[in-house]
């Protein structure tokens, strides 16, 4: 149990696969966050803002990516009956 999630600050992301086994999903979404801050910031140069607005997309093609396996699991597991959405 003494597992530690890598930190993701020190790691080039450039794509999802980038992003290694044992993030948590809250880790990755607020290292998105972080990206777009620093971008809204406007303090990132031109070269920086492309890295960032890359690493930014990466993380959020992986959170979505994650976010969909577990509907997928929890769909399964409610045999089907997940809702989309709740309409009351």
């Amino acid at each position: 149990m003494g597992d530690v999630a890598p930190d993701l600050s020190s790691i080039e992301i450039t794509e999802p696969g980038d992003i290694p086994d044992g993030v948590a999903f809250e880790d990755a979404m607020a290292e998105m966050e972080d990206c777009v801050d620093q971008l809204e910031s406007g303090d990132a140069g031109l070269d920086e803002a492309l890295r960032l607005f890359r690493r930014g997309a990466a993380l959020q093609a992986w959170c979505e990516a994650r976010l969909e396996a577990v509907r997928a699991q929890v769909e399964e597991l409610t045999g089907g009956d997940a809702a989309e959405g709740d309409d009351s």
